[in-house]
């Protein structure tokens, strides 16, 4: 009986207590565990795609800064007396609610970043499009336009007025300026005679441009100076980091366009930094714009060419050399805008950094200070893309120093 009774016995009250209790420790355990390694497995998925964003990214900006100066070079474009832009054009941490008038009117939808440390530098790139380009011609008047129309050999290809009025550019070599235009038609000649070319009659602000302007010569009685005008469509690009509510969005204006395009959600930020070639060095050696000043020795510390002024140009952050392409002396430029002009034609390389972030923060990382790479550990995870792209357009090619006394260079 007493041996039955004990074979027969249940779990006391206190057992099944703490039996619940040790239960409800593994599975709160195993629970936490299996979240905390959901989270962090969906925050290194983050960091992945942050990493293929970047590439992205890269790829798109490189190939555009490749086509930069397509058919015109850095040839500088005269929108207007007070408005010439290179080919490619960087400003250095814009704030664009005001505008950089007038290439980039202001923009009420436009946040900049929340410190100095994280604002974007704009990049501005335009090329000419190839398709359909067509060779000018020499009008009666000796010119290549006549009033609101341009000459073509005969039989010219219509693209260029395909499907509508197209914006374009005109586009010549030696010393003169590009123009914008608006082609609004392209009429073949029958027979021998010339085509035409219209544009719309809106009078052109730029006294380079107008129709009275000399730079139309067909021709030109300097061999220094090459005569080979054409039109092409005008391409371009610009893009910009947008801090609206409170997201860091690259974006993306093609030329032509009125509003802006998003390119990636991912990017915290652009800069660029313009590397300039001196003429006067026979080693085809570059300096950058901005730099600190610690490389190359003697230092000198260089601003953003959108930041040069004559000041900083007699003190040589903003120098342009000891001569110019050709082997003259270098003057001191007249304005500020003369001197930023000058610079930009001696870009030749351009350095993109680009700071990837993931979307969602993960709190458990963050913390006080900074990490090796001097990001801020506010739970974020960050990847740094730093590339040098050589316009294929530009040239990039040094002068020789002609020995001293004679002698074979």
């Amino acid at each position: 009986m007493k041996t039955a009774s004990i074979h027969g016995r249940g779990f006391t009250l206190l057992e099944l207590m703490i039996a619940s209790a040790l239960g409800i420790i593994v599975i709160t355990t195993g629970l936490a565990v299996g979240a905390q390694m959901q989270k962090r497995a969906l925050f290194e998925e983050q960091t992945m795609m942050a990493q293929v964003t970047g590439r992205a990214v890269k790829d798109v900006i490189l190939n555009d800064v490749w086509r930069a100066g397509v058919g015109m070079g850095n040839t500088p474009i005269s929108f207007s007396n007070t408005d010439e832009r290179s080919a490619i054009t960087v400003w250095r941490k814009p704030d664009l609610t005001a505008g950089v008038l007038p290439a980039m009117p202001a923009d009420p939808t436009f946040v900049q970043a929340p410190t100095t440390d994280l604002a974007s530098d704009a990049l501005q790139i335009y090329w000419g499009e190839t398709n359909g380009a067509l060779t000018l011609a020499q009008c009666f008047s000796g010119k290549v336009r006549d009033g609101n129309t341009f000459c073509a050999p005969p039989a010219a290809s219509t693209a260029l007025a395909t499907p509508g009025p197209t914006s374009a550019i005109m586009v010549s070599g030696g010393t003169r300026l590009a123009c914008p235009v608006t082609i609004t038609g392209v009429i073949p000649g029958s027979g021998l005679s010339t085509s035409t070319i219209n544009i719309d009659g809106t009078p052109t602000p730029s006294t380079a441009c107008n129709n009275t302007s000399a730079a139309w010569a067909a021709t030109s009685s300097s061999p220094s100076d090459v005569v080979n005008w054409m039109a092409m469509r005008l391409g371009g690009v610009t893009y910009r980091v947008n801090w609206r509510n409170n997201i860091p969005t690259l974006e993306y204006q093609p030329a032509g366009q009125a509003g802006w395009s998003v390119l990636s959600r991912d990017v915290e930020q652009l800069t660029v930094r313009e590397g300039i070639i001196d003429f006067g060095e026979t080693d085809h050696s570059l300096e950058w714009f901005p730099s600190d000043g610690t490389l190359p020795a003697p230092p000198v510390a260089h601003p953003a060419i959108s930041e040069c002024t004559l000041a900083k140009f007699d003190t040589t952050a903003c120098s342009l050399g000891s001569q110019e392409a050709d082997g003259s002396a270098v003057v001191r430029p007249a304005t500020n805008l003369e001197l930023i002009k000058k610079l930009r034609q001696r870009v030749r390389q351009l350095e993109v950094t680009l700071v990837i972030r993931t979307r969602r923060a993960n709190q458990d990382a963050v913390q006080p200070g900074v990490d090796d790479e001097g990001f801020v550990r506010d739970g974020y995870s960050r990847r740094r893309f730093t590339f040098t792209v050589e316009p294929r357009n530009f040239m990039s090619v040094g002068t020789f120093k002609l020995p001293t006394g004679g002698g074979t260079p």
